[in-house]
């Protein structure tokens, strides 16, 4: 399998995601017994408890709460793109979205988000697919793009993408993806994307890093307005050498 142009992820190919999403469609045949166990049995990406971080990026629900939605999506759709395990799209169905969709590389995560969704009476689909080129049809009220365009640059200091023009090749990826999510969001809707920051000297490019750079960008592609929301509570071994920052940009 290809990696990722940052070389974080392997990429699963067609023939992979193929025979993933046949056995995610298949996995509500799947014995509760069985599901239990495979729940109980694995790590998890997406954490609920602050002894479970390690290395990952931080308890899922200090998160969502920095994303600021709605108390109530009702009449609300919903793609969640990098869904990993699914915590973001399984609260906005609790919230009353429909449709949710949840997209991600990872057939094992993408089991354990079919699962739990199972498990909870939570109405949400999940789809093996990379961003862009899912095939997802159409556009939803909101779009969440949590922690992902980055690996799609090779040069994972987004800051110096958008500022150094030696980037130049990761800057027209970058902007290519800003417009595949403009496309995917509704007229009216909003667009959360959260983009971590990385860097090499921290002490002195934070001195100088910009983060409505990329807000401007997100203008360029097509988004009315943006808005910056800043951080989050996130894992504090990490907070050294990277800023997770969050932006909602209306369509």
């Amino acid at each position: 399998m290809p990696l990722s142009r940052s070389g974080a992820y392997r990429l699963p190919g067609l023939l992979y995601r193929v025979v993933g999403n046949c056995a995610l469609q298949m996995a509500s045949l799947v014995p509760t017994s069985i599901r239990n166990r495979y729940l109980a049995n694995r790590s998890s990406y997406q954490v609920s408890s602050p002894d479970a971080i390690g290395d990952y990026q931080g308890v899922s629900a200090k998160k969502w709460d920095a994303l600021q939605m709605p108390s109530s999506l009702v009449g609300q759709s919903v793609l969640d793109i990098g869904c990993s395990e699914g915590y973001f799209a399984q609260r906005c169905a609790e919230r009353g979205a429909a449709p949710v969709v949840g997209i991600d590389g990872s057939l094992g995560r993408l089991l354990a988000a079919r699962f739990l969704s199972q498990r909870d009476g939570l109405n949400v689909r999940y789809r093996m697919g990379l961003f862009p080129g899912s095939r997802i049809r159409g556009s939803f009220d909101y779009v969440l793009c949590l922690s992902v365009i980055h690996h799609s640059l090779v040069n994972k200091d987004v800051w110096k993408v958008l500022v150094d023009r030696q980037n130049a090749d990761d800057l027209q990826v970058l902007r290519a993806q800003l417009k595949a999510l403009r496309g995917l969001t509704a007229r009216g809707g909003k667009c959360i994307v959260e983009m971590p920051y990385e860097y090499g000297d921290p002490v002195e490019e934070r001195k100088i890093v910009d983060f409505d750079i990329l807000g401007k960008e997100m203008n360029g592609a097509g988004f009315i307005s943006v808005r910056c929301l800043g951080t989050w509570e996130y894992n504090p071994e990490h907070v050294s050498v990277k800023d997770r920052i969050i932006y909602v940009a209306e369509a």
